[in-house]
């Protein structure tokens, strides 16, 4: 929604201050969706990371049981700026879900005036149960990650630029540097080791030129453990943490290990599997 704030203008003599409304800022908007979505939709997210920007159309329609339309609000010259991919835990029962952030330049709403039209049904819901946070696989070249049981969420961030016009009340948008967020997982401390030679090496040492980074990518597995839903390319892994698990006096529980890596650079990929046709 498009909201603005009262600019104050002080007037001599002790009158009252005299306000009016000053530029428009249109409001992000935030979607939560899972595997069931089409093809362009995933190439928007994959060429809005790979800084090949693409402005959207669109409406976010409100209907009622019959699928009868009441409302709906358009939205113009929407950028994606937020990228909200799902944490993976191996003893999770949870179904994972995409948490995106678009930032429209200016929006319309309109009611429905009495000629309502009908929605289509919804479909593909079987498809939307096959993405289960539990089911993943990370891959970190030279590291056995067979035991890495959790990966905490990803969240891509697109700084956006807000330009004035003189004669426009809503701010033209333009994209600028993408954040890509740091990569953090857990593992067994049994396994940890190998873990933390590289962590002395690369932090302690001052080992840490190019050349000793890594790649590596996170996989999102359908239900059965083998299908590749979705893939996250991570460039120039370095580590910068490693956080053993507190030690409790009297535990049963295994203790593990969080490790942290910075990223410099994320890419997105999607398999036809996981979308809807």
């Amino acid at each position: 929604m498009a909201t603005t704030e009262p600019i104050q203008e002080r007037l001599a003599g002790g009158y009252p201050v005299r306000k009016h409304a000053g530029n428009v800022k249109v409001e992000d908007m935030t979607i939560t969706c899972g595997t069931s979505m089409s093809e362009p939709f995933y190439d928007w997210l994959q060429s809005s990371i790979e800084y090949k920007h693409e402005r959207k159309e669109g409406s976010v329609i409100t209907a009622n049981y019959d699928f009868k339309e009441i409302a709906r609000q358009d939205f113009h010259q929407a950028l994606l700026t937020e990228i909200g991919l799902p944490g993976v835990d191996a003893t999770s029962k949870d179904a994972c879900k995409f948490t995106l952030k678009i930032s429209p330049e200016y929006t319309e709403t309109k009611y429905s005036d009495g000629a309502q039209s009908i929605l289509p049904t919804p479909t593909a819901q079987a498809a939307q149960k096959r993405w289960q946070a539990a089911n993943f696989r990370l891959i970190i070249d030279g590291m056995d990650c067979k035991l890495v049981n959790k990966v905490e969420p990803i969240t891509i961030k697109q700084n956006v630029i807000e330009n004035t016009i003189g004669e426009r009340l809503i701010f033209q948008k333009e994209p600028a540097q993408i954040d890509f967020p740091n990569l953090i997982f857990t593992i067994p401390e049994s396994h940890a080791e190998p873990w933390y030679k590289w962590y002395d090496d690369f932090v302690s040492k001052g080992n840490s030129a190019p050349e000793n980074e890594k790649r590596g990518h996170l996989e999102y597995l359908a239900s059965d453990c083998t299908t590749i839903l979705f893939i996250v390319q991570f460039f120039n892994l370095g580590v910068i943490k490693f956080t053993p698990d507190k030690l409790d006096s009297g535990s049963d529980k295994l203790r593990n290990v969080k490790i942290e890596m910075y990223c410099e650079k994320m890419d997105f990929d999607y398999n036809h599997a996981g979308t809807a046709r």
